[in-house]
């Protein structure tokens, strides 16, 4: 059963995407960046989990990095030319063994031959560093215009301290389930199945969802196409208080009977906020 790791946002300037994160109550780390022209900064969570806003930071690594086929890269680059960009591009799993996951997805027809590894440092709010390596595999993508799936795997021992990162002004703890839409869902039954690693339950009314290791992915229909990654839940111990800051800081939200939910603003899609109740 997979776990989620973390969720990509892709934004124009890590710049807007700090802000408007701050500004929803979140606590955002330093900005890093990565060998092949990216940048993050993102937005952790006592789950374990986060959120990953990227953009272009370094564009001639970048566009090198295109031309050489980084898998990364090419599907950051197909979102960013959509003529309507998904505000979450990707989903990544956590990963014990990439290169496990990877002879998996072959094995089921359903990955790509290539791997990504690379390191970086991560600032710390002390003023430190710690140097991070990751190994990345990949789903294979199932159109070009469709979010990316791929697996994520820490290699680096260091344990960054991440506890200041992670109290957050609005009250938030984690991440719980992500939806996905589609005009035919049922065409992605199976391709979803592949990349959660697990089966398929039927919900009623055309959707359905796959148990993850402390979470759920949901595939509903709606007028995505071919496929959107239309949402993401977080969890907040206090809902009652989390409108309120958000009252404070001019934040339209809207209430509905599964949650609040904020209109993300780098593209199409939201994110729900629910009261965290574990």
């Amino acid at each position: 059963m997979r776990s989620i790791d973390h969720l990509v946002m892709p934004f124009e300037t890590l710049a807007i995407a700090r802000d408007w994160f701050e500004r929803l109550g979140f606590v955002v780390a330093p900005d890093a960046v990565h060998p092949f022209g990216t940048g993050n900064a993102c937005v952790f969570f006592a789950d374990g989990r986060f959120i990953e806003p990227l953009a272009v930071v370094e564009p001639v690594a970048y566009d090198a990095a295109k031309d050489e086929g980084h898998l990364f890269v090419e599907r950051d680059a197909a979102m960013r030319e959509l003529t309507e960009r998904p505000a979450i591009s990707a989903l990544a799993f956590r990963s014990d063994d990439a290169e496990a996951d990877r002879a998996q997805l072959l094995e089921e027809e359903a990955g790509e031959d290539g791997l990504v590894h690379f390191e970086r440092a991560m600032r710390l709010p002390d003023g430190g560093t710690a140097q991070l390596s990751f190994r990345l595999a990949f789903a294979a993508i199932f159109a070009a215009d469709a979010p990316s799936f791929f697996y994520c795997e820490a290699r680096h021992e260091t344990k960054p301290d991440r506890s200041a990162l992670i109290a957050h002004p609005n009250g938030a703890t984690g991440i719980a389930d992500v939806t996905l839409e589609s005009r035919d869902p049922d065409v992605f039954r199976d391709y979803l199945a592949a990349a959660a690693n697990g089966e398929v339950r039927e919900d009623g009314e055309g959707s359905s969802s796959i148990a993850l290791d402390g979470g759920r992915l949901d595939l509903v229909s709606g007028d995505a196409f071919p496929l959107a990654i239309a949402r993401f839940t977080v969890t907040v111990a206090d809902l009652a208080f989390a409108k309120n800051f958000w009252q404070g800081q001019g934040i339209a939200y809207l209430e509905r009977s599964d949650g609040v939910v904020v209109d993300c603003p780098n593209g199409r899609g939201t994110i729900r906020f629910i009261e965290d109740r574990s």
